[in-house]
């Protein structure tokens, strides 16, 4: 999965200027992919919830989500049980979330 992660071009990937951070997409989902305790998810989760994924504060969803969507599940299948926890709540964030215009 990490190679996976690592060949998508996150930059390339349309978002928000000021809210969506292709840096976030690609290190939180590392992170999440390898987290192995609770302390690591959550780093994790705040990386993709505050830009990776969505944006909390503003409840925008970035089309960057088509791409880690099935990235998240496969963690939520394999993950760390604190991880799988984080992916879930990630995708159910995206889902109640908004898109930004354009």
């Amino acid at each position: 999965m990490l190679d996976e992660i690592d060949t998508v071009d996150w930059e390339a990937i349309p978002g928000h200027p000021r809210y969506y951070q292709p840096d976030s997409a690609a290190r939180g989902l590392r992170a999440l992919a390898e987290a192995a305790n609770l302390v690591e998810a959550a780093e994790a989760g705040s990386q993709l919830g505050g830009g990776g994924i969505v944006h909390r504060h503003s409840a925008a969803v970035f089309p960057a989500a088509v791409t880690e969507a099935p990235l998240l599940l496969d963690i939520a299948e394999r993950g760390h049980p604190a991880a799988q926890a984080t992916a879930l709540g990630l995708l159910d964030e995206a889902l109640s979330s908004y898109p930004h215009d354009g």
